[in-house]
């Protein structure tokens, strides 16, 4: 048996690390997974997110987090035949961690669907974990996000606008200017806004011309 063989972890033992209360032994093992088992460990990451064992069931959101675009369409899958809240909420969460450790990925159709989706989510949980996804991936939910800004729902719009003011993207300052001068925007959601937009253009004063 070649050293490259022998250096091939068990997927077996990598679940069960995946178990461990650990953290960092839990990063190890979704890290190999990614690196050495990723179509097989997909699908078993995937039948975790209903676990009732929290940590576990974050360890899986975290390890497909890592697994990049190839895990786009399983979540989309998961999500969308799912009737359990936490499942859906878990799946969102997994596109957040998978957009915060692929900046700037391209995000398929569909999991932009789940995203738009969740949204309208009867769980309130889903719903947040969807704005706060789409605050990670960022210049491709802007138009989203602020779509989301003037909703019927003020704390979905103030989480959509402070998930936009972290966002480095000119369409950000022009598009809460808008808001701004809609008088149909609730006073709760000005005010987040009025404080953003002035968070913005700190932020574009501090950067070098």
């Amino acid at each position: 048996m070649s050293s490259d063989a022998t250096a091939v972890p068990d997927l077996d033992q990598l679940f069960a690390d995946l178990a461990h209360p650990n953290p960092y032994i839990q990063t190890q093992a979704f890290t190999a997974m990614a690196e050495h088992w990723r179509e097989e460990a997909t699908p078993r990451l995937i039948a975790l997110l209903d676990q009732p064992d929290v940590s576990l069931r974050r360890a899986s959101v975290r390890g497909l987090g890592a697994f990049g675009a190839a895990a786009m369409e399983p979540i989309a899958e998961c999500f969308r035949r799912s009737a359990d809240g936490t499942v859906r909420a878990s799946c969102v969460k997994a596109y957040a961690q998978l957009a915060s450790n692929y900046r700037g990925i391209a995000f398929s159709e569909s999991a932009m669907q789940v995203l738009r989706d969740g949204l309208r989510d009867d769980s309130p949980v889903v719903a947040v974990a969807s704005v706060m996804a789409l605050g990670q991936v960022g210049e491709q939910a802007v138009s989203l996000l602020l779509e989301v800004s003037r909703s019927d729902n003020p704390a979905q719009g103030v989480a959509a606008v402070n998930a936009l003011a972290e966002i480095d993207d000119p369409a950000v300052e022009a598009g809460f200017e808008a808001l701004l001068a809609d008088e149909g925007i609730d006073s709760y959601v000005r005010e987040t806004l009025t404080s953003a937009l002035l968070r913005v253009k700190d932020l574009k004063a501090r950067q070098p011309s």
